[in-house]
């Protein structure tokens, strides 16, 4: 082709055909300035086609995690709910009775030991990493979709290192010593089951275990609530991420 186009240069030098040479070569000028240009919006719509594939496997990614996030935190929601309600039965329970029968120390026995664990969210982070990590927060293009995200784990990482960590050294230093007690113990696990409990009058005489029970109560109920706002936020996330997936 170059061969070709050399041919009819100096054909038309030859000929003195100056007018005809320079039209040529200012059309020769052209078609070389389309094909660069053609050359390059083939190149631009490859990577665009790569980026738009590459978002594509990331945002699925993220819906995979957030999903496994939200239900997650939909079974620490239902088990908080459950010690809440096992620290209201206990505090009726020995509030009402001045005499424990036995299966009023099973009650009490089993529901006080579903209070020695604390829920903890630590949300799916293995997406996330490798965008942070790959510099490709860019490839998410819908810029309210990227900020949700980046603020959705910036928020959960605060609540994680405020609340959680808080709420996990008052569990093992202040509410499980208070709550734990042999007696309790042993019933839950039917060893000795004649062993009694402590008098009914004691238990609500005892301060430390009132105040271990009110700290489970309330830092729970506010844990179900920090749940229940990041379940609503990922669920946000997750509406967007689906619009953006179908538009694909």
């Amino acid at each position: 082709m170059i061969k070709f186009f050399r041919h009819i240069r100096q054909n038309l030098i030859m000929k003195n055909q100056t007018s005809k040479y320079f039209k040529y070569a200012v059309g020769e000028i052209i078609l070389v300035v389309i094909g660069i240009l053609i050359a390059l919006q083939i190149n631009n719509w490859n990577e665009n086609r790569k980026i738009n594939k590459q978002e594509t496997v990331y945002l699925q990614d993220l819906k995979k995690d957030i999903t496994f996030d939200i239900e997650t935190l939909n079974a620490r929601v239902v088990n908080n709910n459950l010690m809440v309600h096992n620290i209201d039965t206990i505090l009726i329970l020995i509030s009402s009775k001045k005499i424990f029968t036995k299966q009023d120390e099973v009650l009490l026995a089993n529901m006080t030991t579903t209070l020695f664990g604390e829920s903890y969210f630590i949300p799916e982070k293995g997406t996330i990493n490798q965008i942070q990590s790959s510099s490709s927060g860019s490839f998410i293009k819908n810029k309210t979709l990227r900020d949700l995200i980046f603020r959705y784990y910036s928020n959960n990482e605060r609540i994680e290192k405020n609340m959680e960590q808080s709420i996990q050294i008052y569990q093992h230093q202040i509410i499980t010593p208070s709550l734990i007690h042999p007696a309790i113990v042993k019933k839950s696990m039917n060893i000795n089951a004649e062993v009694s409990l402590l008098d009914m009058s004691l238990l609500l005489k005892n301060n430390d275990y009132l105040n271990a029970l009110t700290i489970k109560s309330l830092g729970t109920q506010n844990q179900n609530i920090q749940y229940l706002e990041i379940i609503e936020k990922a669920q946000q996330i997750l509406s967007i991420i689906n619009t953006e997936l179908n538009n694909d």
